[in-house]
């Protein structure tokens, strides 16, 4: 019954939205072409009994990326659909050479979802962290097609949520193989909220284990060039930051810049539909600034006070250029974002009270003396100001974080091993 009613009221909501979607399809032709993919309404791929991984964004398609070498290694004539949720995870997911056919994943309604997995015909279904979508579980639960929840995570937002609508959820929970969860709490979670503890297993978080780039001195030096950095800049860069951070952070450099002219903010907004936004607050700070693509088109005139990062998928590569890094969604209560990039690069981290998406990896960060919490701007303030004044307590930190980094890596094997009986079932069917 409960069921039914969610399809009822789900159908009612796309029918009083198909006005808007229609308009914004008519006007926007990219959009018309991913409306018709959320619908089922796609190519079938040319293969059968692939492994369907579904990644929401750009976060999760970069740590399903160690997974998907892992399962093309040992498992070659696999074929691997990826699907995500979010225009900027599905351009990403299409750089992934792995990922033999991407699309957009259905609506969670039974009739798109029917489509969309009678074309894809999976033999697997692998959901990366934490969507459970109750028609995507229920349509291929009852299919008789394995569902693997892996780098799993419940933060206590999303836990109060799920444990509220427990009776609703239980059920779809059922369909799952195995819940493969980053931490001890994430397990607990994930049982109370109705998994059995048989199939839960606790592996580690596979963000660990993301492929790092590593930069040389001349490489380095030609990234600074390709910013029109001299080489003697203090670099505080600020990454996934969100509406209500940009002014704190802003205020920030202008106090700073005080102490040392040659500090540059180099700004990383989440969402990249807020650069004019952004470029309005800094236009009232009367701040000299540039868009990171004007930088390679434009003669050099000079270092801009900020840089504001308006590409995707370069923000971990200019980690390794900065001073201090600060971790976006932290200082308003968004929930933070990834706070690991920056320890492969012995860097400097810093991050807001709010950092309940990843409150796990974050307190134990605390704990081992890799990174700095703060309460609010005063503090941020006070910190910065610290941390750029004392080089020796940067490197100590930074090493810190590097060795955390070290230590928690091996989530992608153990994942692997978890699901590699699910695989020889997969090869089994084909040959």
């Amino acid at each position: 019954m409960i069921h039914q009613l969610y399809n009822i009221l789900l159908t009612f909501l796309l029918i009083l939205s198909s006005p808007y979607f229609l308009l914004r399809g008519l006007i926007r032709k990219r959009f018309w072409k991913e409306l018709t993919e959320r619908i089922g309404f796609f190519p079938a791929p040319s293969f059968k009994w692939p492994i369907w991984v579904h990644a929401a964004s750009v976060g999760e398609v970069f740590c399903c990326i160690p997974l998907l070498k892992r399962i093309k290694k040992e498992f070659p004539h696999c074929k691997i659909v990826l699907t995500t949720m979010t225009r900027t995870g599905n351009e990403q997911a299409k750089t992934v050479p792995e990922a033999d056919f991407v699309f957009f994943v259905p609506i969670d309604h039974p009739l798109a979802l029917q489509k969309a997995i009678g074309r894809v015909q999976p033999g697997l279904l692998l959901i990366a962290e934490t969507e459970l979508w109750p028609n995507l579980l229920r349509s291929c639960g009852e299919k008789g097609i394995p569902i693997i929840l892996f780098n799993g995570r419940i933060s206590e937002e999303a836990f109060r949520r799920y444990h509220f609508l427990k009776f609703f959820f239980n059920s779809y929970l059922e369909y799952i193989s195995l819940f493969l969860m980053q931490t001890e709490e994430d397990g607990r979670r994930i049982m109370e909220i109705g998994a059995k503890i048989e199939k839960v297993k606790i592996v580690g978080n596979l963000k660990f284990d993301q492929p790092y780039p590593s930069f040389n001195q001349a490489s380095l030096a030609n990234m600074a060039r390709s910013l029109r950095l001299r080489g003697d800049e203090t670099l505080l860069i600020a990454g996934s930051t969100h509406s209500g951070e940009e002014e704190i952070l802003v205020g920030l450099l202008k106090d700073l810049r005080r102490k040392d002219p040659n500090l540059v903010l180099i700004l990383a907004p989440r969402h990249l539909q807020r650069l004019p936004e952004v470029e309005q607050i800094l236009k009232k700070q009367s701040l000299s600034w540039k868009r990171r693509t004007w930088l390679s088109t434009e003669e050099p005139s000079g270092v801009p006070e900020v840089i504001l990062l308006d590409t995707m998928g370069e923000l971990m590569n200019l980690y390794s250029l900065g001073t201090l890094t600060f971790i976006g969604g932290s200082l308003v209560p968004v929930g933070g974002h990834n706070p690991i990039e920056p320890l492969f690069f012995k860097k400097c981290v810093l991050f807001g009270p709010h950092m309940f998406h990843f409150e796990e990896v974050s307190r134990r960060l605390i704990e081992a003396g890799a990174a700095v919490q703060v309460r609010g701007r005063e503090d941020l303030a006070f910190q910065v100001s610290r941390l750029l004044s004392d080089e020796k307590a940067r490197k100590e930190m930074g090493e810190k974080g590097y060795q955390f980094l070290e230590k928690h890596r091996g989530a992608t094997e153990r994942t692997f091993e978890e699901i590699r009986p699910f695989l020889t079932d997969i090869g089994d069917r084909r040959f």
